[in-house]
């Protein structure tokens, strides 16, 4: 009579999975890191980051399933190398093709998705996951990226003449999928 009471879900189970009835549904995160250090010397020489996230496997592994992007983040060590403050912004360019490589070439073919941070001249910020979240400006734009190929490139760029360095700089995406 034991065997009968377990042996009975065990089959109801089996029967939903060899059905493709079964429920599977989690959350993975996504980081692709930036080149170390990321050196934006001027405006008029600006550097991207092209992102693939077909690269990774967690993503490649379950594009076909996502559902959501939960949370995102841009984290790094921030530091502003003129005597200025420089108010830093993350720019996506949807359609990477070739890189951009100046300051109104981004402006012009992207959208801003993060930022101001404020650097003051000379120092550096650690920016956090917290920091990161509340400087999102442009989040839907990036999640339709994230849900969609999967495929641009970001910039950071700031106010007047700038230069700054981005040292163990990330793009983070928590994205929940499931089927």
């Amino acid at each position: 009579m034991k065997n009968i009471r377990l042996w009975l879900p065990v089959m109801a189970l089996a029967g939903l999975i060899s059905a493709g009835c079964f429920l599977v549904s989690g959350q993975f995160t996504v980081t692709f890191n930036f080149a170390d250090p990321v050196n934006v010397v001027s405006p008029a020489a600006v550097a991207g980051q092209y992102v693939d996230l077909n690269t990774i496997s967690e993503y490649k592994d379950h594009k076909d399933n996502l559902k959501a992007v939960v949370d995102l983040a841009v984290l790094g060590k921030f530091t502003n190398q003129t005597s200025s403050s420089s108010a830093v912004e993350i720019w996506m360019v949807p359609s990477p093709g070739a890189g951009l490589t100046t300051d109104g070439a981004v402006r012009a073919a992207g959208q801003k998705i993060w930022g101001p941070l404020n650097v003051a001249g000379n120092s550096s910020v650690n920016v956090t996951w917290d920091q990161s979240a509340a400087l999102f400006t442009g989040r839907q734009a990036l999640i339709t990226e994230v849900k969609g190929d999967g495929v641009f490139a970001l910039y950071a760029l700031a106010n007047g003449a700038y230069s700054f360095r981005i040292n163990k700089g990330a793009f983070i995406a928590v994205i929940s999928a499931g089927r």
